[in-house]
């Protein structure tokens, strides 16, 4: 079930990076113990600091490869810097421009890349940059959203896009348990990338009447 041999790691469960508070070192490094890819959410400001701050966090609490994943529309120039020189295993970006010069130079650290992208046209490109695996989200998916298909439609489509290249797809978009998981397995994804359940993890500093509020709206806890 998992993607072991092409990214490193045992499970393909990703931990969404939600806001910084939430995917913090602690959720991180939780997931990444588990056998999973933690992504940290770097700050939507130029910190440098803060964010080799925050990787250095996460490596005390764990010895295992875990990722940050970066939102392209915010200053991150500096912050995708302190990421390479901190040669975290994945750099994840989202709402911008993956470029085959921005691929290069993060595997010349010897970081993968693996962009998150919502339609077949943005596939289509950062297959042509090199990237080392997709994230494919459906309009179903909280936060930041950026496609208009849902997952079930789009989830196909992408996969027989992509072939018999070697980018495994992780699916994002309202999966909550072990049967959208099944699900995304069998549309040919390698993986699922979740964010709202595992906010419900103890790892987390998520507030206590947000996550009652989640529960009474029945979203399960699985972390």
């Amino acid at each position: 079930m998992g993607w072991k041999g092409i990214l490193g790691f045992d499970y393909g469960i990703v931990l969404a990076p939600m806001g910084h508070d939430i995917a913090g070192p602690e959720l991180v490094a939780a997931v990444a113990n588990a056998g999973g890819l933690g992504l940290l959410h770097a700050p939507e400001w130029e910190s440098p600091e803060l964010m080799k701050e925050l990787i250095r966090k996460t490596r005390k609490l764990t010895d295992k490869p875990f990722g940050v994943g970066v939102l392209l529309p915010f200053p991150h120039k500096e912050n995708i810097k302190a990421i390479l020189e901190e040669k975290v295993a994945v750099l994840q970006v989202f709402w911008g421009d993956c470029s085959r010069e921005f691929v290069l130079e993060a595997h010349n650290a010897g970081v993968k890349v693996v962009p998150q992208v919502g339609s077949v046209e943005e596939v289509k490109k950062v297959i042509d940059a090199g990237v080392d695996a997709i994230i494919l989200q459906g309009y179903e998916a909280g936060g930041h959203v950026i496609g208009l298909d849902g997952l079930i439609s789009l989830l196909p489509r992408v996969v027989d896009v992509i072939g018999d290249r070697d980018i495994p797809v992780i699916a994002a978009g309202g999966i909550v348990d072990a049967r959208g998981y099944v699900a995304a397995l069998a549309l040919g994804a390698k993986g699922i990338c979740m964010g709202t359940s595992m906010s419900m993890a103890s790892s987390n500093i998520f507030p206590s009447s947000a996550l009652s509020l989640m529960l009474s709206n029945g979203i399960p806890v699985r972390c």
